[in-house]
């Protein structure tokens, strides 16, 4: 990867994006990918107390080099436990987990996500499976709070979701509190074009800030609903030059950042 360290990919600007997300001394459960090195980063920078656990039951991972799933081994050396599906979600169920990433294949405007499928589930043949949960549901109903990292296009960003795998606000104010879930829902999106929160009383997603070379226009128009704006908008501030070294160190084949 190049060393001019003054351009970057929007990859890398996602990346930053989710590890000025985490604040110093957190219990935050990471997966692989941009949440990965967001978090590393954060943990470099601003953040060095962060606690990183991992659905595989890794809690307080400090790995000398960058893991390339769940359960690389290279998270066992210098970690503070070593255990499994229980111990790593167990924090989450218990209702201590402070921040959890999430991705998946549809996200709609009160942030609920699809990653089990689409299409029309009585055809086989016109019925695409995604992905599936994993430790998502679990740590977007019992979290504190979480952060979505997902590609956007109108395919992606729709009005509803064909399937909720993993529960946002549902359809509005009140919908989570019903249902008994105990943590805070959604606290912000990440795409490719800018950063998402959620309004306190609508619960709907609204753009905060657009990444630079993007616009609000080109945002609106990547959503396939009406999106709402932030009368206070603004261009996301571009990572500094520490902050992409540090990225590529992190990711020094392009793994991730490709």
């Amino acid at each position: 990867m190049t060393n001019d360290y003054t351009r970057f990919t929007m990859q890398e600007m996602m990346a930053v994006a989710a590890a000025r997300e985490i604040e110093d001394g957190e219990k935050v459960i990471i997966g692989t990918g941009l949440p990965l090195l967001g978090a590393f980063l954060a943990q470099k920078t601003h953040a060095p107390n962060m606690i990183a656990i991992y659905e595989s039951g890794g809690i307080d991972c400090k790995p000398i080099a960058t893991p390339l799933s769940v359960a690389d081994s290279v998270l066992v050396p210098g970690s503070a436990m070593q255990g499994g599906l229980m111990e790593g979600l167990g924090i989450v169920h218990a209702g201590e987990l402070d921040l959890g990433f999430l991705g998946g294949a549809q996200i709609d405007k009160y942030g609920n996500i699809n990653s089990t499928g689409a299409g029309d589930w009585s055809k086989k043949e016109s019925f695409t499976y995604f992905a599936g949960s994993g430790g998502a549901n679990d740590m977007a109903t019992s979290g504190k709070r979480t952060v979505a990292i997902m590609p956007q296009d109108k395919k992606k960003f729709v009005e509803k979701c064909e399937y909720i795998t993993t529960p946002g606000y549902l359809g509005g104010p009140g919908e989570r509190e019903k249902l008994g879930m105990i943590g805070g829902g959604p606290n912000c999106v990440i795409s490719t074009m800018g950063v998402y929160r959620f309004d306190e009383d609508t619960k709907e997603m609204y753009l905060a800030e657009f990444f630079p070379g993007q616009s609000v226009e080109k945002v609106k128009a990547a959503c396939a609903w009406d999106l709402k704006v932030s009368p206070n908008v603004v261009e996301t501030t571009q990572p500094t030059e520490k902050d992409i070294k540090i990225l590529r160190d992190l990711d020094p084949t392009g793994f991730y950042l490709g």
